[in-house]
């Protein structure tokens, strides 16, 4: 089984997990895709990506490696990872996996390529699903991405809902109070709350940091020793600032620059993810950090973990609902620890690498039984030597 991709650290941790899990996956990725300037480290996805046209004219590029290399006929399977790969993989072979993170016409609206619904974006959903529909299987890491499969006409068995691998580091990571203690010239029982960084507009980040502020002065009313820290740059800073200062908050929140999220969420005793952190995924960090975690009750949460295990859901952008979950865990340190230590047995049962790595089994079943000229369907021929008489 070969994986197709642009960037390989975008696949090692599935390859890391089906390895422990016993499998031999090899990899496939073409050279100009680490040294392109759009695919540096560090950016999003959606900013790395690829305009839609350059995107189609990569699908030759693809082509041309997977019959140089040989992938095209040496590979059982070929897992695909980019629309491109998939693209040329369901031109050159039955037996294809293909990853579906986003929609073509999404990543690319978000990347600022094209209007979602513009003659292009429309005309690369149709190619997309000519790939999704010719692929023997398709994965996809929510059920946003296993509904848009659907609509796509995708066969519902042929989806498997697989979460992304969560990274070991965080499933091993240790608090260090200390700095945050001495940085908020706090005392050893005080109690943190962390909103990691809201990204948007300067009006949505300014009513968000409003509402953070508001959940703050009401927690307060019960416990006095409790503490909020939020994350943001400089003009998102003077706004906190600003807003904090007309409500007297000032003694009780802390500014740190967005540089410092990962350092705040493996120390803060509680860590809030409203509407706004969503899409970004930080709510399975706070999980396999061991935080006790409070969460809309959105389905991109949902995804994370179903049953709620590990945190406390409340009503989206709700300043009251967010305030008594937060009051209830802020007095209740032994719940809130166990809360926490749920969380991250559960992602250490269902999102590390060797879980992840496991369910990729039952897919490639599936598309191997799905390939066409199968050994096991189509018989080899035999040659039988012909004898003429005289």
């Amino acid at each position: 089984m070969i994986h197709a991709c642009d960037l390989a650290r975008d696949v090692l941790p599935i390859l890391e997990g089906q390895l422990a899990a016993g499998m031999r996956p090899s990899l496939l990725t073409p050279n100009i895709a680490e040294q392109s300037p759009l695919l540096k480290p560090g950016k999003c996805e959606e900013a790395r990506a690829l305009s839609l046209l350059e995107a189609w004219n990569r699908v030759r590029e693809w082509r041309n490696l997977m019959h140089e290399s040989g992938a095209d006929r040496s590979a059982e399977l070929l897992h695909a990872h980019s629309f491109s790969a998939g693209m040329a993989a369901v031109r050159a072979s039955s037996g294809v996996v293909y990853q579906l993170k986003r929609p073509i016409e999404k990543l690319a609206s978000a990347a600022g390529n094209c209007e979602e619904n513009s003659w292009l974006a429309r005309s690369f959903r149709v190619a997309e699903q000519f790939v999704l529909t010719r692929a023997a299987a398709v994965v996809v890491n929510g059920h946003s991405q296993r509904l848009a499969c659907l609509e796509r006409g995708v066969n519902a068995a042929n989806i498997f809902l697989i979460p992304e691998p969560i990274e070991h580091s965080l499933l091993e990571s240790v608090p260090e109070r200390n700095w945050l203690i001495e940085l908020t010239g706090a005392e050893p029982e005080t109690v943190f709350l962390l909103v990691p960084v809201i990204s948007g507009s300067e009006s949505e980040n300014r009513a968000a940091f409003l509402r953070c502020l508001r959940v703050l002065c009401n927690v307060r009313r019960g416990h006095s020793d409790v503490r909020l820290i939020l994350l943001g740059e400089e003009n998102a800073k003077h706004a906190i600032f600003e807003i904090a200062s007309a409500c007297n908050l000032m003694p009780w929140i802390c500014v740190l620059p967005p540089s410092m999220q990962d350092r705040a969420l493996a120390t803060s005793d509680i860590v809030i993810c409203d509407r706004e952190h969503a899409q970004n995924g930080v709510a399975a960090e706070v999980l396999a950090r061991g935080r006790a975690l409070l969460a809309c009750d959105v389905e991109q949460h949902r995804d994370i973990t179903p049953d709620g295990r590990g945190c406390l859901w409340f009503r989206a952008c709700e300043v009251d609902d967010i305030a008594k979950r937060a009051s209830f865990l802020a007095g209740n340190p032994q719940f809130r620890r166990a809360l926490a230590s749920a969380g991250r047995e559960h992602c250490r049962t269902t999102r590390c690498a060797e879980a992840v790595g496991a369910q990729y089994d039952a897919v490639y079943r599936s598309a191997f039984s799905k390939r066409k000229g199968r050994d096991a369907n189509t018989p080899k021929p035999q040659f039988i030597p012909l004898h003429v008489g005289s």
